[in-house]
């Protein structure tokens, strides 16, 4: 196991290196589900996704060298891919495109807004942009540089604007390590009162937590809603490896 300790003002970068590997599971639990005569609709959960994410190759978008990222999981026994590219500057990290699968995965820093879906299940009240980067207003930067604590940042979409802060550095114990990482708090102007919290290191992504308080659970046939759930989305590192050079 390894373990790491930062001080705060951290000069960490994304590991963005060819052939960098992460193996993660996600995890989604629900509970305080009401009425009680919806919980048939629940019997597959905790629902449990395993994937892979693997650094692939530069590639040039617009004027903008960026690394492709592939993610590849498995989700209600269907597997399914995505990538993503990321550029790092001397500021921030920036997701310049994607090209996402309607049932997104989690890694390497996507956040799922789309949630899991069965057959007749959609969460109404979270936003989806799945997509390209291009409609954006402005490019969503997931990392500002370098990580100090209490740092914030925004950007905005045509769903909003996110929010993003450092609260500071937290020793994380997930499968592949147990190490020091920054806590960061995202915000979406639309669900303000569900934050997520990002765990990062200088290996990456470490842990993801989402809790959704009292959300309504809608069918095709109830779109207004039948009931009320609480979900709790987690996600954390199995195992990875980056290439020293």
């Amino acid at each position: 196991m390894i373990t790491s300790v930062f001080t705060d003002t951290s000069d960490f970068k994304y590991p963005l290196k060819d052939g960098a590997v992460w193996n993660y599971k996600r995890t989604v639990s629900v509970s305080d589900i009401r009425p009680d005569s919806i919980m048939h609709y629940f019997t597959d959960y905790p629902a449990v996704i395993t994937g892979t994410v693997t650094v692939l190759y530069d590639t040039l978008i617009g004027t903008v060298t960026a690394k492709c990222f592939l993610d590849e999981f498995v989700s209600f026994g269907t597997s399914r891919s995505n990538k993503f590219y990321y550029a790092n500057n001397d500021t921030a990290l920036l997701l310049i495109f994607s090209r996402s699968h309607p049932a997104s995965g989690l890694f390497p820093l996507n956040v799922i807004n789309n949630f899991i879906q069965t057959e007749d299940f959609y969460r109404h009240k979270i936003i989806d942009n799945i997509g390209y980067s291009i409609f954006y207003d402005t490019i969503p930067c997931y990392l500002k540089y370098p990580v100090v604590t209490g740092l914030e940042w925004y950007y905005s979409n045509p769903f909003g604007v996110t929010t993003r802060k450092y609260l500071g550095f937290e020793i994380v114990s997930v499968p592949a390590a147990s190490i020091s990482c920054m806590k960061e708090r995202t915000i979406y102007s639309t669900v303000p009162e569900d934050p997520i919290y990002n765990y990062y290191s200088k290996f990456g992504l470490m842990k993801r937590t989402w809790f959704l308080n009292d959300e309504v659970y809608s069918t095709i046939w109830n779109p207004t809603g039948i009931g009320i759930i609480d979900i709790n989305d987690v996600s954390e590192i199995l195992s990875f490896n980056i290439p020293s050079n």
